[in-house]
């Protein structure tokens, strides 16, 4: 243990949001000195769901008056010249079906949107909604670049035989929040890890990957954690160890001689891009994100190089891998255990990134509803983003009930990217037991396998009444179905209650 004279040595498992976030807040308040192990060889990890192209930042658009609350704090936090200019301030449409549990939802953020002093536009019609596009955009006489083609050599051609750029929006509420927008997450991410090692200092270290603790019997039938052991059988000390493993956290504690967790669950969401022309991004470069929370749809604006990305927030897949892995021993825990694992790109079989056929027609179809002429383009790539979810939708950031210094910090529920900026110095409020009681009651680590938090959205994503179900191989799409003409015609998306796997 340190001496009150000296830095806490804090070893961090996982170079993601919530290791990134909390060594930069550590190394603010001072006090501590922080390694931060990885087991992917290049960072930011290619297999993390925070390397990605972008993801959302919502400023105080949640049901819950304490997260939203920080959401907001999170935006001022972004817009801060360390962060490079990785926020774009869009803003965010948030819609949903009127009358669904969605739309309780909705309204419920945009209360606390408003009480967040945030000029929101509250859009209770479909003419509203379009309006939160630009004018030129959703003007009536506006068409794919096809269509007006069409038009000028077929001066009689019909509205009909043209596809207009926007949806209708028929039987949707929604706001539009101005200081909401998104992020180049893996740039992000980047840009806090070389702050971490040539601003202050600190070490990241790649191709680490952790098998398991370096403990000591303690007083009261409890165990001290002293640090880490890798693969390799190196040993990494240290005084507090911070468990900031994402999707790969059940895996790594299903290991021989680890706890197994029955609070968290590795699930897969699915998401495809387009690749616009230069043209094209120009006109839908002003736009909104919009996120549906009764489907779980959501779209970004073009990204600069042109893409545009689309997902579904879901209850997800879970994966158990079926032989072991030579380059993880995560595989090989899932393989003996069934608990989830990420099957990831960097997964022997899982390099295309293929999601499930049937969430590839969703995206179609969702995407189609948006932005029609969109909905008629070729997907260019798809992936599964692996979030670790709770019962409850709300993070883990608590010490272990039967293991002294050792503290969780993971289980984001496919938030905690939005909170880059600043959900570190919680987590060292936790460590430092400053953190609100409110918050040390959402995030802790017992009596949650049940329970269920009505600000948050675990009960919504994507379809109130689906279930998670397990990946099928044989059931992932291919490259061929990534083609706009795979299906003649996309079906309407009803209510899907599948048999749950787990």
């Amino acid at each position: 243990m340190a001496s009150p004279n000296q830095d806490k040595k804090v070893v961090i498992v996982g170079a993601g949001i919530f290791g990134v976030s909390t060594a930069l807040w550590m190394y603010k308040r001072g006090g501590y000195s922080v390694t931060i192990l990885d087991k992917a060889q290049i960072l930011p990890a290619p297999d993390a769901a925070s390397t990605d192209i972008n993801k959302i930042i919502r400023s105080g658009d949640y049901a819950d008056p304490t997260i939203a609350a920080l959401n907001v704090d999170a935006v001022n936090e972004w817009r801060k010249p360390e962060w490079e200019g990785t926020y774009h301030e869009s803003g965010v449409v948030m819609v949903a079906e009127a009358g669904s549990a969605g739309n309780a939802y909705v309204e419920s953020s945009y209360k606390n949107v408003c009480a967040n002093g945030i000029p929101a536009t509250h859009c209770k019609t479909s003419s509203e909604i379009r309006a939160a596009w630009p004018a030129k955009f959703r003007g009536e006489d506006v068409y794919s670049s096809l269509s007006h083609a069409v038009a000028s050599i077929v001066p009689s051609a019909k509205n009909s035989d043209v596809t207009p750029c926007l949806g209708e929006f028929n039987n949707k509420t929604a706001y539009l929040n101005p200081q909401s927008g998104w992020a180049e997450a893996g740039r992000a991410v980047a840009v806090g890890l070389r702050r971490i090692t040539h601003e202050y200092g600190g070490v990241v270290r790649a191709g680490c990957e952790v098998r398991g603790l370096v403990e000591e019997q303690g007083q009261g039938g409890k165990k001290t954690v002293k640090g880490v052991e890798l693969t390799t059988g190196e040993k990494v000390l240290g005084d507090i160890v911070i468990i900031a493993t994402g999707a790969w956290t059940p895996a790594l504690f299903a290991q021989d001689g680890m706890e197994q967790l029955t609070q968290v669950v590795a699930t897969g969401q699915s998401v495809a891009k387009l690749q616009l022309t230069p043209e094209e991004a120009e006109r839908y470069s002003k736009n909104p994100v919009i996120f549906d929370m009764k489907t779980g749809f959501y779209v970004f604006p073009p990204t600069p190089e042109n893409i545009i990305k689309c997902a579904i927030h879901d209850k997800g897949y879970t994966y158990q891998a079926h032989e072991a892995n030579p380059n993880s021993v995560n595989d090989e825990a899932s393989a003996k255990t069934g608990v989830s694992v990420p099957r990831t790109v960097l997964t022997p079989g899982g390099e295309g990134g293929f999601i499930p056929l049937e969430m590839l027609k969703r995206l179609r179809q969702h995407l189609c509803e948006v932005y029609p002429e969109l909905g008629k383009r070729d997907f260019i790539a798809t992936r599964l983003c692996w979030y670790l979810d709770t019962p409850d939708g709300d993070w883990l950031i608590d010490w272990h009930p039967k293991k002294e210094n050792l503290l969780f910090a993971t289980a984001g529920c496919g938030h905690a990217f939005k909170f880059l900026p600043n959900i570190g110095r919680e987590i060292v409020n936790k460590i430092e037991g400053t953190l609100a009681p409110a918050l040390e009651n959402k995030w802790r680590f017992d009596g949650r396998n049940s329970a269920r938090d009505a600000g948050s959205d675990s009960d919504l994503r994507g379809n109130e009444h689906a279930e998670r179900v397990a990946i099928k191989i044989e059931e992932l799409a291919t490259a061929h179905d990534l083609k706009a003409d795979r299906f003649a015609t996309p079906q309407k998306i009803g209510t899907h209650s599948r048999e749950s796997k787990l």
